[in-house]
């Protein structure tokens, strides 16, 4: 069910997403809402809820929700209003996409782009595995399957 769902989101949405910057950034036309939802969902992904919750939150119950609520309150609302509206205007102004492009386009620089992006990448590969982490400790505790 959710990969026909999915196959017919991607179906409809293809006629709107007709370049690059249309499929990463909606065009542009995406409200500051959505944005903020896009990036709240981004930033809390599984290795926050799964790792999290599968970690803190089936050992020490409900009251280590604090950890969560602290880090959403600091860590992402703070971040968005500070940063929000600053980066959308200057990603528009000099038309980049990404935080690489941002980054090489706004200090004129290749190697900062190449660097931003390798940066982007290594630092994917822990993410990657705290997902991984996080599931394997949940489903571990959840059926109790010996580690």
């Amino acid at each position: 069910m959710f990969l026909a769902i999915m196959i017919g989101v991607g179906l409809y949405s293809r006629k709107q997403a007709s370049s690059v910057e249309g499929f990463v950034l909606g065009g542009r036309s995406v409200g500051p809402w959505l944005s903020a939802f896009a990036f709240g969902t981004s930033y809390f992904s599984a290795v926050v809820f799964v790792g999290y919750a599968g970690q803190f939150g089936w050992r020490y119950g409900l009251s280590s929700a604090w950890i969560g609520i602290g880090n959403a309150i600091i860590g992402s609302l703070l971040a968005w209003l500070i940063l929000g509206k600053r980066t959308k205007l200057m990603t528009q102004h000099i038309e980049s996409c990404t935080m690489p492009d941002f980054f090489g386009t706004r200090f004129s620089d290749q190697k900062l782009r190449v660097v931003a992006s390798v940066i982007a990448f290594v630092f994917l590969i822990p993410y990657t595995a705290g997902v991984y982490s996080g599931i394997s400790r949940l489903f571990e505790m959840g059926f109790n399957i010996p580690p």
